[in-house]
């Protein structure tokens, strides 16, 4: 099983690991550059030298007499800071000159003349030596001449140099360790209070809300983030609070007017008809109740996601025509004057027939429902922008402006002196946007007070056959009430 190590010791391992491979390299790059710094100043001091000794053997010996080479170069290196380091010998390989510092440390190193000067490295006892091996000409003939200088103070500066990284190098790893472990606290404590406050949060605290520094950083944004989620499973909560306190109060009617009629005619004994209204009255009851249930269980449903609608190419207009079938029989009841225009009789659109019968169904019903006798209801489909627009529009009552924010939401009555059998259980909007969004598309409402509403179905997903197609024109007047079913 795999060991997991708080965020804090995984921040401080992960500090701990890139400051170890900053150092490190950075101590290299130090070293280094010291050495070769140190390095290219030894060689540019030996290369100016050897340079200067060939011009002063060039200009300044009259001959290549043995002894009086010796004598100038033994004046030369006396008159050059850190001369006395010098060694000629001629093309026999005998010594022209060999200063006593030379002869001292017995750097006998035999030169090979060569146009190119050429560096190398010598140790004697505790001293060290840089070398630099050339040629210089005297009056026609050829000499090698070799320049060292002590690198012995260098050699130390870098020993102490290195020695210094690699004891200040774990110091700095251990300090700075501490340090990243107490910033990695401070830096995390705003998360363990916004975790503390979330975690004292309680269903009956949902109003309560974690503190957001105004920090313009990451935390800032976590803190609003929680408080947005905070505030929408709030929001939830009270929905489905009332939920169940509008589905048991709505539950409660109906179960105690069946009850009580039950109870009435049990009382005493009464004639046939007496117990069949008594019946009629449970069953309507009952009919009612089970309406009210299936459409609870719809919208339970519809918030868990569990159920899916099986979508498929769906002709509108057809879907159209079997809710105006549905509906023509409330009109013509009502005395509602309803017509509908499709048209287009060839746009389809992924859907669920059944679903958009309901969809469809619910408008006219309301459309028919809160429009008055002799009122009428105008619906269409039509093809605008490339989407498929259903539009349905009464001369009833209207909806306030204050009431339209809240038509869509489940239990909610816009007209609220409307009886039970008269305004239903105001569920049939929340499902009929379920079914729309469910279909992609946008349901939206305008509604004036005393002159009507118009409510609008936008599928945003359609596709139109190219055929041939007629428009189709249905209508119901309130005097055809006897031949609802002829079109």
């Amino acid at each position: 099983m795999p060991i997991h190590f708080p965020i804090r010791v995984r921040l401080t391992a992960w500090y701990l690991a890139v400051l170890c491979v900053c150092l490190a390299v950075l101590g290299s790059v130090i070293f280094l550059g010291a050495r070769a710094s140190v390095g290219n100043i030894v060689d540019s001091d030996l290369q100016a030298r050897l340079v200067a000794t060939r011009s002063f053997a060039e200009q300044h010996i009259p001959s290549d007499s043995p002894a009086e080479l010796q004598d100038e170069f033994q004046e030369f290196s006396a008159s050059q800071p850190g001369g006395v380091l010098l060694q000629i010998r001629n093309q026999a390989g005998a010594w022209v000159f060999q200063s006593l510092s030379m002869q001292k440390y017995g750097i006998e190193l035999a030169p090979t003349p060569a146009e190119e000067a050429r560096f190398t490295n010598a140790a004697r006892g505790n001293h060290s030596f840089r070398i630099i091996t050339g040629t210089i000409a005297v009056r026609g003939n050829t000499y090698a001449v070799q320049i060292a200088t002590d690198t012995t103070n260098f050699a130390l500066i870098l020993e102490r140099l290195k020695w210094l990284l690699l004891i200040s190098t774990p110091l700095a790893i251990v300090l700075a360790l501490a340090g990243g472990y107490w910033l990695s606290s401070r830096a995390l404590a705003p998360v363990k209070r916004v975790t503390e406050t979330a975690r004292s949060i309680s269903p009956e605290e949902l109003s309560r809300r974690v503190e957001v520094p105004q920090t313009g950083d990451e935390m800032q944004f976590l803190a609003e983030t929680l408080n947005a989620m905070l505030a929408r499973i709030e929001s939830s909560f009270k929905r489905m609070t009332q939920f169940t306190a509008d589905a048991s109060h709505e539950l409660r009617t109906p179960i105690a007017i069946m009850r009580t009629t039950a109870e009435i005619a049990l009382r005493q004994k009464r004639d046939d008809e007496a117990y069949r209204k008594a019946l009629q009255e449970v069953l309507e009851e009952a009919e009612r109740t089970s309406s009210l249930v299936d459409d609870l269980l719809t919208l339970a449903r519809a918030d868990s996601a569990t159920q899916q609608l099986a979508l498929s190419p769906t002709n509108v207009a057809e879907v159209l025509e079997i809710a105006f079938s549905k509906t023509k029989f409330l009109a013509a009841e009502k005395a509602v004057a309803v017509s509908m225009e499709i048209v287009r009789r060839d746009i389809w659109t992924q859907g669920n027939q059944e679903a958009l019968v309901r969809l469809f169904v619910v408008l006219f019903d309301n459309a028919v429902k809160y429009t008055p006798a002799r009122g009428r209801v105008s619906a269409g489909l039509d093809l605008v922008a490339s989407r498929v627009v259903f539009r349905i529009e009464d001369s009833g009552i209207g909806i306030a402006p204050e009431d339209l924010p809240h038509i869509f939401e489940r239990f909610y009555r816009a007209d609220k002196t409307r009886t039970r059998k008269q305004g239903g259980f105001g569920l049939g909007l929340a499902i009929a946007k379920w079914i729309a969004e469910a279909h992609d598309a946008e349901i939206r409402v305008e509604s004036t007070v005393g002159q009507g509403s118009i409510f609008t179905v936008e599928f945003r997903s359609s596709r139109v056959e190219s055929k041939p197609f007629l428009p189709l024109i249905l209508r119901l007047a309130p005097q055809d009430r006897f031949y609802a079913d002829e079109r």
